[in-house]
């Protein structure tokens, strides 16, 4: 049969055509009609069952093309966070923050990424200009910000809901793509992981794109990230904090004997490698010991400080001054010769001489050891050297 034909057809012309057969043959031409319409009620049922089955696959392509598609959107998700990872984690210098910053917001595809900092902790490493808002005003703007279900006041939604978007977000950036007040941003605070309930910062980021961060989207990598921001922050801070004060000269808070060691061969090679002069003076203050066998070792502390201070005054920016210990000072002054190391320390003795006025010590003054550098000697040859012309300047009232 070419097409289908029901029971009742079937059995129409089955009629018809028995009556035109012999009695003997009646029962098997029934049973070869019957036999044909099981085969086509069968046909009919594995017409069915294909069709079902060209559905189901249907339905399955589909299902796969969707999982594909959100297995390339998770993969390239998670190979963003690795991506800022990474930047996180070689962060070595608060110096180098904000290039950090501007290379994670590359990383992201963000067109503003802000990281804001508590002043209290951070604007004493952060590079000038760094925007630092008070610990108070970081709280103030993170608890107003929309309310959300998240106890940890993580923002995700249209940046025009924010009560003071310039806050989180530099003005003149706003200024400059006005598309961003139409779009979405995602704001988290940064904790600090040895004190949970202490923010000190937050991390926000802003797209032109209004379904880019919304509530109904996962941001579980963004928010680990900013832990982990948060953590190597504290990590990179302490590690220069304590630098600090291993190279800061505890009494009088000028670099100390550590600092001069470790930043001393720099200027050194730079000023060889520029064929530029370099001088070193050593500074000795003279009949100090009287002021601490007088008046006692408090005092004698306090003069330290105010001759720390003066001299810290009159040396060139970019001049190296550090206390060895005791009364001793050194000053290492690149791009400089025997004319210029005179008049400094000539400079030197007037703020000597200033200092033992206020205090009303007349013969405290110093004496003060001058050497140039010479190629192949290293930082503490240079000392010595200073520090003997010091001796032969001490001595040179007695010879005569």
């Amino acid at each position: 049969m070419s097409t289908p034909i029901d029971d009742t057809a079937v059995a129409a012309k089955a009629l018809e055509l028995e009556r035109f057969l012999p009695e003997g043959r009646r029962d098997e031409f029934r049973r070869l009609i019957e036999t044909l319409a099981e085969a086509a009620a069968c046909r009919e049922s594995q017409t069915a069952e294909i069709g079902e089955l060209r559905g189901q696959v249907r339905r399955q392509g589909a299902r796969v093309v969707r999982m594909q598609e959100i297995f390339r959107a998770n993969d390239q998700a998670f190979a963003t966070f690795r991506s800022a990872m990474l930047l996180s984690r070689r962060l070595r210098r608060m110096a180098d923050l904000p290039d950090m910053l501007a290379e994670l917001s590359r990383t992201m595809g963000v067109a503003a990424l802000t990281c804001l900092l508590s002043r209290e902790q951070f604007a004493a490493y952060v590079p000038p200009g760094f925007p630092c808002p008070t610990a108070k005003a970081l709280g103030a703007a993170v608890n107003a910000l929309p309310r959300g279900t998240d106890p940890r006041r993580v923002y995700v939604g249209p940046l025009a809901a924010l009560p003071r978007p310039d806050f989180f977000f530099d003005p003149a950036i706003l200024a400059d793509q006005p598309k961003l007040r139409d779009g979405s941003c995602f704001i988290a605070p940064l904790a600090d992981k040895y004190q949970p309930k202490r923010r000190i910062g937050v991390l926000a980021m802003a797209d032109v794109d209004p379904s880019r961060y919304t509530p109904s989207k996962g941001t579980d990598f963004l928010e680990h990230f900013c832990e982990v921001l948060a953590g190597d922050l504290l990590h990179v801070k302490i590690h220069e904090e304590l630098a600090r004060q291993r190279e800061s000269d505890e009494l009088t808070g000028i670099p100390n004997r550590a600092f001069l060691r470790r930043h001393g061969p720099a200027l050194l090679s730079l000023s060889a490698r520029r064929e530029a002069p370099v001088a070193l003076l050593f500074c000795d203050l003279d009949r100090f010991k009287a002021v601490n066998d007088t008046f006692g070792h408090e005092a004698g502390d306090l003069v330290l400080g105010d001759v720390a201070r003066a001299m810290a005054a009159r040396v060139r920016v970019y001049d190296l001054l550090a206390r060895l210990g005791g009364d001793e000072f050194v000053v290492v002054m690149p791009d400089a010769g025997a004319d210029e190391a005179a008049v400094m320390a000539e400079r030197i003795r007037d703020c000597v001489a200033e200092v033992a006025a206020e205090r009303g010590l007349p013969g405290l003054s110093v004496s003060i050891g001058v050497a140039l550098h010479v190629p192949g000697q290293d930082i503490d040859d240079l000392v010595r050297a200073a520090d003997a012309a010091m001796y032969r300047e001490k001595r040179a009232p007695a010879i005569e």
